[in-house]
């Protein structure tokens, strides 16, 4: 099921996957979506599940035993907004999530050498 929330670091480092899913997870507590609709590095039943496939990550529904609606993702931040995306109930709620994770990490430009960084720090 959905794991726990751990204290996100203040600064994003190179690889900021960890820092992604801290966000994420600080997403669904800020707007009190239950944690054990998400599944982070496994399947689970009933959730919306984020793996790291090989170099991707993968979005998906599980249910019944079997991966539906799967989408990869080659960056961390757009597979954890698909994530609540998929988990918001209103477009507007999903607007203010999307909102409050980017609040925290500045999506990139596109090009290799932009990545993302922190834009606030945890107060």
């Amino acid at each position: 099921m959905g794991k726990t929330l751990r204290k996100a670091p203040l600064l994003q480092n190179e690889n900021n996957d960890l820092y992604c899913i801290d966000i994420l997870y600080k997403s669904l507590q800020e707007f009190h979506i239950p944690e054990y609709l998400c599944s982070v590095g496994e399947y689970a039943e009933e959730a919306i599940c984020l793996e790291k496939s090989g170099s991707d990550w993968i979005v998906y529904g599980g249910e019944r035993g079997l991966k539906h609606d799967l989408r990869p993702y080659e960056d961390c931040r757009d597979a954890c907004l698909d994530v609540l995306s998929r988990l918001s109930e209103t477009t507007d709620e999903e607007k203010r999530i999307r909102q409050f994770f980017d609040h925290f990490i500045v999506p990139s430009t596109g090009t290799e050498e932009s990545k993302p960084r922190v834009h606030a720090a945890f107060r």
